[in-house]
């Protein structure tokens, strides 16, 4: 099945909420299983201000002042264009993604094994997956530093099931000496999904809400986009955060993050240079985005080539940190905002040699998703297509049926 493939089936409207780690995208969705792709009947991104912020927690308000704003633009011009778009249209699905450092995405697995054959049940498929999230619930429960953080589990999924070592799709009835399943749960900050839930009774109590981590949707269109390939590493890069998912056999088994994204960075050089945030934030965001050191003087390209060092480390170490004993795939596929791919693929290739001792192959997922979905050369569309991507990806989650997912949403 292709990338937009459709299906038959009734079409679907829903609202779609981005939440990223330094501003929030609304959007209204027509999904029609007949059409390669979904039409964006509305959207708007509402940053964060663009300022210097000391705290997680300043940032945690700037979000949630920002996710306030971007709500009201959506009941009133969101609905709006929806009429006018198709005035008897009814939204179904609030569809939510939430990207770190907000949200968190736990792979566990659980295995059986005995002596002598035993039968795969449903029962005992249920009891290992209550089993992980038991576990889950757990260790919220009992580490401080999670119990600290105020986190609520937002989503399951199986990822994966194995009978003596083979996957297996349906191994209800099936005899097996070994059984095992990897599941993953999604957990995100409390007071922000009391703040999605009460916009939702508020705004949109007919519909049904659909919360998930960014990392877990990325995970999901990477193996449409790349069928064939069983093992990467997938980064998001937002605003104020880095994080990375790493793929092992087909399965999300680890993601970590930094809290460093490319507003961090525009901060860095503002204060090197004095020159306004948001002029610092526009270099990073040009073709050849290193070309400004050639106009700032000696002392501050060598203080920048520092900060550029720095982040390049923190992804290094984020490499390293891939949650078993292996090393980080080598197929990358990098998740960021279009016009400031340049960079991003630049540093993440520098931070992945340090760590695979040679060259790994690097894929921009954005000029991926706007080709997959346009059909047109990746170059005419950036000059017609909105960067945002994420809103792209979004959109495309969505316009998979509801059973392809194989999510549990709370």
């Amino acid at each position: 099945m292709g990338f937009f493939s459709g299906r038959n089936g009734n079409q679907r409207y829903g609202v779609l909420l981005d939440i990223g780690s330094g501003s929030v995208l609304a959007a209204i969705v027509h999904s029609d299983p007949g059409q390669k792709h979904p039409r964006v009947v509305w959207s708007h991104r509402e940053h964060a201000p663009l300022r210097n912020i000391d705290t997680l927690t300043q940032s945690a308000k700037a979000v949630m002042s920002a996710l306030v704003n971007v709500s009201m633009q959506l009941d009133a011009e969101g609905r709006k264009a929806l009429y006018e778009y198709n005035n008897s249209a009814k939204l179904s699905v609030l569809q939510c993604s939430i990207s770190a450092p907000w949200s968190y995405t736990v792979t566990k697995t659980a295995n059986f094994s005995h002596e002598s054959a035993f039968v795969i049940t449903s029962e005992m498929i249920a009891e290992l997956k209550e089993s992980i999230e038991q576990q889950i619930e757990d260790d919220l429960n009992n580490t401080d530093s999670l119990k600290d953080l105020g986190l609520q589990v937002i989503a399951h999924t199986t990822m994966d099931m194995q009978s003596n070592g083979y996957r297996v799709m349906k191994p209800q009835g099936q005899k097996a000496n070994t059984f095992s399943i990897s599941h993953a749960s999604v957990v995100a900050q409390e007071y922000l999904i009391d703040a999605i839930d009460e916009m939702q009774k508020k705004l949109f109590v007919e519909t049904t809400a659909h919360k998930l981590s960014f990392m877990l949707m990325l995970f999901s269109i990477a193996r449409q986009l790349f069928p064939e390939t069983y093992d990467i590493s997938l980064i998001d890069v937002t605003y104020e955060a880095t994080e990375i998912g790493i793929v092992r056999d087909g399965t999300l088994s680890y993601s970590t993050h930094t809290p460093f994204g490319s507003f961090s960075l525009a901060r860095e050089i503002s204060a090197i240079t004095k020159v306004p945030l948001h002029e610092a934030f526009s270099y990073l965001h040009t073709e050849k985005p290193y070309s400004f050191l050639n106009n700032v003087s000696d002392n501050q390209k060598k203080d920048i080539e520092k900060v550029f060092e720095e982040y390049t480390k923190k992804v290094t170490d984020l490499f390293h940190e891939t949650g078993d004993t292996l090393s980080m795939p080598k197929r990358i596929a990098v998740h960021s905002d279009l016009h400031s791919e340049p960079l991003f693929l630049d540093l993440i290739k520098n931070a992945a040699k340090r760590v695979l001792k040679t060259e790994p192959h690097i894929t921009p997922i954005s000029a991926e998703i706007i080709s997959k979905a346009y059909e047109i050369d990746p170059e005419e569309a950036k000059k017609s297509v909105s960067g945002d991507t994420a809103l792209l990806l979004s959109a495309q989650f969505f316009h998979k049926d509801a059973g392809e997912h194989n999510f549990q949403y709370f």
